[in-house]
């Protein structure tokens, strides 16, 4: 960019005339975009409950202070991992959204009730605290299936359903809750298919698809 002086009534005014976008810059910007378009995201299954529900969770925490420094989630991303699936390329993520909705038709909608709050994992220094309850068929075949179809070998766990309702700043050892709680059944009448971003601050989370389930 250039400035050009010119005179008029003998106040002096600059114009700027604009040049073409530099092509280097532009094709670093395209470079850029493409980079981002082949970087793998990170996908998991989720169960939700609502607002309120999730508060209603949340709410124990209070009276089992002092606890060990903690990050509290927000009501917005406390979920269920009905299936943890990991890197997935951009290019594959279609074939990802029909799998989902393919599982989902087969499962009816169903509750889940926790039971108890209390620190995970089992063994070693505790990472976080979760509400914690008894499986379902239901439950168990949402897994079977999403699993089937999504899981990888090396991601394979054991389904314990829980949802993490605060993660600790830095590992425990030594510190153990189990707390028993009384809520009402949690209805999941649809699964998220969500992405992740590991963050300084924590995990946070989109909603990438939501299929009904029962079709």
């Amino acid at each position: 960019m250039w400035w050009k002086p010119c005179r008029h009534n003998s106040i002096v005014f600059v114009t700027r005339k604009r040049r073409d976008a530099d092509p280097v810059v532009t094709r670093r910007a395209v470079d850029r975009d493409r980079r981002s378009s082949r970087r793998p995201i990170r996908l998991f299954c989720a169960l939700h409950p609502t607002a309120q529900e999730a508060s209603v969770l949340l709410d124990p925490l209070q009276k089992l202070e002092p606890l060990p420094e903690h990050r509290r989630m927000p009501v917005e991303q406390v979920h269920m991992t009905a299936l943890f699936i990991g890197d997935v390329a951009q290019q594959d993520l279609d074939e990802v959204k029909k799998s989902v909705k393919r599982t989902a038709i087969g499962v009816q909608p169903f509750d889940w009730q926790p039971d108890r709050i209390e620190t995970l994992p089992g063994r070693g220094p505790v990472r976080t605290i979760a509400a914690v309850g008894p499986s379902s068929s239901t439950l168990d075949e949402l897994n079977r299936r999403l699993s089937q179809r999504l899981a990888r070998r090396s991601n394979r766990r054991a389904f314990f359903p829980h949802m993490t309702l605060a993660r600790l700043k830095l590992p425990k050892s030594g510190f153990r809750i189990e707390h028993a709680i009384t809520v009402a059944p949690i209805s999941f009448a649809t699964v998220q298919l969500m992405q992740s971003w590991l963050l300084p601050t924590g995990a946070e989370h989109q909603t990438v698809l939501e299929a009904p389930l029962g079709g």
